[in-house]
Formats: C-alpha cells, sequence, structure tokens
C-alpha cells in the first residue's frame, strides 16, 4: 500500500490503470470529489478496474472525506490469463492507492444496488453502458437521490450519442440543473431547485459554447471541409513564425 500525499501521485497511479479516462477528467473528479460533504457520499455507476474510482476516492479524501460507493456488476470475462476479473483488479487498485477504506465496491448492476437506497448523494458519476437506454436508466434511477446543490457528472458526452443524448434532455434541458461545466468528455451540472436568473442565463450561454467546441472536433475529426488540414497548415505557420522564418505558405503546406 503506498498512500497519495498529493494530487500528482494520484496521477501516477492512476495512469497505471487500464481504462478511458484522461489526466483531465481524472482531476476534474478529484477537485468536485473534494467539495462533497461527508454527511452525502459519492456515488460511482461503472468502475471497471479503478481508474476513476482511485480519482474519485483520492479527492473525497483530500478534501472533506465522503465516501465512495463502487457500482460494477463485473460481468466481463476474465482479464488475464491468471483469471483475474476486473472486480479482483478493481480491488488490486485500490489497495495499491491506499483507498481501499474510502471505497465501499458493490458488485451489482444500477438497478439491483439502487433497490432500498436512502443515502443522501453529493455526486454522482455515470459511466457504465453507454447505451441511450441504459444511460437514462442509470440517471433516472439514482438522480432522485442527489441532495440540493450536489452533482452530477456523466462521461463520454462529446463521441458516444447515449450519453450526449441524456446530457441534453436531462442536463441541458431541464431548469433543476445549473453550473454546467466541461472537462474534455466529462460534462457536470449542479441540482438546484430554484436557480436564480443569473445561473440560468450564465447555463444558456456555457450551452452555446460546448456547441460551438463540440462542433470544431466533430468537424476536425471528420475532416469535414478540410478543416483539420486548415489548423494543421495554421498549426505549421505558428511554429515557422516562432522560429523567425516567413509565414508564406510553401508547397508543402
Amino acid at each position: 500500500m503506498t498512500g497519495l500525499s498529493d494530487i500528482d501521485d494520484v496521477e501516477r497511479i492512476a495512469s497505471g490503470i487500464d481504462g478511458w479516462l484522461s489526466e483531465i477528467e481524472g482531476r476534474r473528479l478529484y477537485e468536485l470529489a473534494r467539495h462533497v460533504d461527508p454527511a452525502t457520499c459519492i456515488v460511482e455507476i461503472g468502475s471497471w478496474q479503478g481508474k476513476s474510482t482511485v480519482w474519485l476516492a483520492a479527492g473525497a479524501r483530500a478534501g472533506r472525506g465522503a465516501g465512495v460507493v463502487a457500482i460494477d456488476p463485473h460481468e466481463a470475462s476474465a482479464l488475464h490469463a491468471d483469471g483475474e476479473s476486473t472486480e479482483q483488479a478493481l480491488r488490486r487498485n485500490l489497495e495499491l492507492a491506499g483507498v481501499t477504506d474510502a471505497v465501499e465496491v458493490v458488485v451489482a448492476t444500477s438497478e439491483e444496488a439502487v433497490v432500498g437506497w436512502k443515502r443522501p448523494i453529493g455526486l454522482l458519476w455515470i459511466d457504465g453502458d453507454h447505451s441511450y437506454e441504459s444511460v437514462r436508466r442509470d440517471f433516472l434511477l439514482w438522480e432522485g437521490h442527489v441532495v440540493e446543490r450536489g452533482v452530477v457528472a456523466l462521461h463520454d458526452t462529446v463521441d458516444w450519442d447515449g450519453p450526449r443524448q441524456v446530457v441534453s434532455r436531462y442536463l441541458k434541458g431541464s431548469s433543476r440543473y445549473v453550473v454546467l461545466a466541461y472537462a474534455d468528455t466529462i460534462t457536470h451540472a449542479t441540482r438546484r431547485s430554484c436557480p436564480t436568473a443569473g445561473e440560468l442565463l450564465r447555463k444558456r450561454l456555457s450551452i452555446v459554447e460546448r456547441s460551438l467546441y463540440e462542433a470544431r472536433v466533430r468537424a476536425y475529426d471528420e475532416n469535414k471541409l478540410h478543416f483539420a488540414d486548415v489548423l494543421d497548415i495554421v498549426d505549421r505557420r505558428g511554429r515557422r513564425r516562432r522560429r523567425g522564418s516567413s509565414p508564406r505558405l510553401t508547397e508543402d503546406d
């Protein structure tokens, strides 16, 4: 057990855990978890091998000390030749990070785990099955337990239709959620029963700004109108300017 003394230690350990979470996203989860009221808990839907779990637990420990409940059915087949499952990998990674005592591992589906649930949630992190039906079900099953000023966060809200549609319908499209914010493909919002006019205005502005960003990302990925080629040319011109060479395009451009 190594323990985590600062956020760089968290990054070092998390980078060695299999998963699809960027450092920017991990650091955002860390900051969100740091501010969760210990009278509530952090619920993670979809743990896999614990990459985001470690970020959440470390952030909570560095902050106010809220507990993390990591929910995943761990139904995948063995990961390695030695037969290690995702649950075993998760528990091993929590032990390596020194946060085992901060995490309650629940081996169950989202639907199974919510039965009889009565604990208030300060941060709900949804990163399970990415189909629209599954993301929608996870959101509707759990968001009613999120406290006033609690946060709901979803992963992969740019490239995956399921999370993106749930964000559009239930976070962007609802007056109950304000303070929309983003980190790479994470979208998160704060639950408010009576948002102010200023909060609603800032939310609308953030939606417009994010929509422009996502359109740019998709245009780049699909190279529409040679958008990616143009950005690459601009980048090369910028590098030549910094070297003191002529900004004029060459035949290579």
